[in-house]
């Protein structure tokens, strides 16, 4: 789990509870004006974990989109290469989602459940690709999946992932995406156009 943990699962999972959570206290607010309730006592505490959840999980999705602010503004960075991380990461990870297809009359329902298994696990493992720009670099890391199917999969996809990374912002020009010869994690390493490239040190996950 701890390859999944980055800041934009965080904002996505927080966001997600966030308005669900809202959605389910307004609407229980609706009904317990309109409806006579005998068990009043436990509706209302309902609402209250409800409002809770909403509570708590805003206050994580600004606690770290805060944490990024603050630290960009420490850097001299700006905060829209925030957004821009985020929007690119979402894009990669659903350019490279795969799709369970249907099978077909020649294929087996053995061999369709194991393509559904090391397709489900290409996807589960994009949840550890991440695209970070800053003013004068930008990085995408990501993990393999543990099985060699699933790996061989992402790794055909490397040309393809690093050419979309410089369609999306033509200012910042990313290397061939490098596996480490000693596990799982892959990355690269992009030069922006204007200003300097900083040396940037490849954390194990």
């Amino acid at each position: 789990m701890k390859n999944y943990f980055n800041k934009y699962n965080v904002i996505n999972v927080t966001a997600f509870i966030w308005i669900v959570s809202f959605i389910l206290e307004r609407l229980s607010l609706f009904l317990f004006f309109q409806m006579n309730l005998e068990s009043f006592y436990y509706f209302v505490v309902f609402i209250w974990i409800l409002r809770l959840i909403t509570v708590s999980a805003f206050s994580v999705l600004l606690i770290t989109i805060g944490i990024d602010f603050i630290s960009r503004s420490a850097d001299s960075d700006s905060f829209i290469n925030g957004i821009k991380s985020y929007l690119a990461t979402r894009k990669i990870r659903r350019y490279c989602t795969h799709i369970n297809v249907e099978p077909t009359l020649e294929e087996s329902s053995r061999y369709m459940n194991t393509k559904q298994v090391i397709v489900k696990k290409v996807n589960r493992s994009l949840k550890a690709l991440t695209v970070t720009y800053y003013k004068d670099f930008a990085v995408l890391n990501g993990r393999l999946p543990s099985n060699n199917e699933s790996a061989d999969i992402i790794e055909k996809l490397f040309p393809k992932i690093k050419k979309e990374l410089n369609y999306l912002d033509k200012n910042y020009q990313f290397n061939d995406i490098i596996r480490d010869p000693e596990g799982k994690n892959f990355s690269s390493v992009a030069k922006c156009n204007i200003g300097e490239v900083y040396p940037i040190k490849n954390n194990d996950g």
